[in-house]
Parts: structure tokens; sequence; C-alpha cells
């Protein structure tokens, strides 16, 4: 091969040489990008995927708590129905309770009548003490300890006890005397039974002074018994040295109105 041929294949040699040599380093950069992509891209994906499954779990407690916020106002829906339904029938309760109630006062009111009508006192204030029923008057009628006089206070109390007795004549009165606790001496002719009721007798001997009937009254003694306070004070047992008057009842008409 002479010069010219080999200088020829040289050049031809170099001219190959120089673009493959270009491409390598391009194909080489390409190559690092896309491996740089890759990464980028599986980093990506892995990010996606990881955060894919937050959502997933995200979504997934949401449903729950929707489900669970479902069955909670489910319930309370039954609970407020429930509540509603109590309220309901309490209210029905209370309306019958009220209903009984007026009926069992009106009742009450009749057997009132009935009996003040049994008493032959419609229209004489009378009030329960104890459980009885006594005629109420505008003062108590008390005596000092021992004792069954009669003070100024007493008489116009007994005097007004009388005008009743006048404008009611079929009203019959049992006069209770009452003393305190404090005993006679053994070797007194006086006791509680006594004293008490010599207190009642002298209210009676002055309703009857006024002009009362006798046959509208009765006199009764109940000593130290049925106090209306404690005895063991001074003003309690003046309180317990009293005489009250109350209601005998026509036992004919009694029995009419329970049978």
């Amino acid at each position: 091969m002479n010069a010219t041929l080999r200088l020829t294949t040289l050049a031809i040699a170099i001219t190959l040489a120089l673009p493959s040599c270009v491409s390598k380093k391009k194909f080489q950069q390409l190559s690092d990008e896309k491996a740089a992509i890759a990464k980028s891209l599986a980093e990506s994906q892995n990010k996606v995927q990881t955060l894919e499954g937050k959502v997933s779990e995200v979504e997934t407690e949401l449903t729950n708590q929707k489900s669970e916020m479902s069955n909670q106002k489910s319930q309370f829906e039954k609970d407020i129905a429930g509540l509603r339904k109590g309220v309901d029938e309490a209210k029905s309760n209370a309306d019958a309770a009220q209903k009984a109630l007026a009926d069992k006062e009106a009742e009450i009111v009749k057997i009132k009548k009935d009996i003040k009508e049994s008493l032959g006192m419609n229209d004489v204030p009378v009030s329960e003490v104890n459980g009885d029923l006594v005629v109420s008057l505008a003062n108590p009628v008390t005596f000092s300890n021992g004792s069954s006089r009669l003070n100024k206070g007493n008489l116009k109390t007994i005097d007004s006890l009388a005008v009743v007795l006048k404008n009611h004549p079929t009203m019959h009165l049992i006069i209770e005397g009452y003393t305190d606790s404090k005993k006679f001496p053994k070797n007194s002719k006086m006791d509680n039974w006594q004293l008490s009721y010599n207190r009642a007798l002298m209210v009676a001997k002055r309703l009857i002074k006024q002009g009362i009937d006798p046959n509208q009254l009765t006199v009764a003694g109940r000593a130290e018994f049925n106090p209306i306070t404690q005895n063991d004070t001074k003003d309690g047992r003046a309180q317990n040295r009293r005489t009250i008057a109350k209601p005998k009842p026509n036992t004919g008409t009694i029995y009419k109105l329970v049978n």
C-alpha cells in the first residue's frame, strides 16, 4: 500500500471514529439522565404509593367514623324517641293524676259539707286538731295553773260561742277540758281528771247562763292526755291548760252518709 492510500485509509478511519466517540458520550449522558429520571420516578412512585396508602387509611378511617357516627345518630334517635315516649307517658300520667286529685278534692269537699250538715253547722268555722274537728274560736279558752276559774277573755270567747249555738239550735257540742302534765299531791282531793272536767263544766255553765239549751252540750274531762304541745316549758303547759268545743255528730245522719 502506498503512502497516498495509507493516508486516505487513515483519514477515513479518523472520520468514522469521530462520530462514534461523540455518540458514546452522548449515550452515556443520556444513560445517566435516564438513570436519574428512573430513580426520581421510582422515588415518586414510592411516594405516590405511600401517599395512596395513607389516603386509603384516611378513607377507611373516615368510612369507619361515618359508620360509627351513623350508628351513634341512629342510637341518639332511638334514645330521643324513647325519651319523647317517656315524656308523653309522664304527661299522660300527670294529667290523669291531676284529674284524680281534682276528683278527690271534690269528694273531700262534699264529705266535709255532708259532715258539717250532720253537725248542724254549715257556716261554722272548724279546724282539725290532732285528728279532731274543733270549733274555731276567736281566742283559746285557757286557765291558770291548778284553776278552773274563767277570766274576762274567756268570758268573751264563750259568749261568742253562745251566739253560734243560738244560730244553730240543732248543733251539739262536746266541751272538753284539759290540764298540763303537772300532778297534784297524792293526799290532795283534786287530780287532773277532776280539774279538766271542772274546766269544761265552767264553760258549759257559762253557755247555759247565756241562754243555751243544756241538751246542746256534753261535758268531758281529758286530764293531761292528748296535749297540743310539749309540757316541758311554761308556755307549753299554759297552752295545754285549755278547753275546746267539739261538734258532736248526729249519728243517724252519719250512718246514712256511710251506707
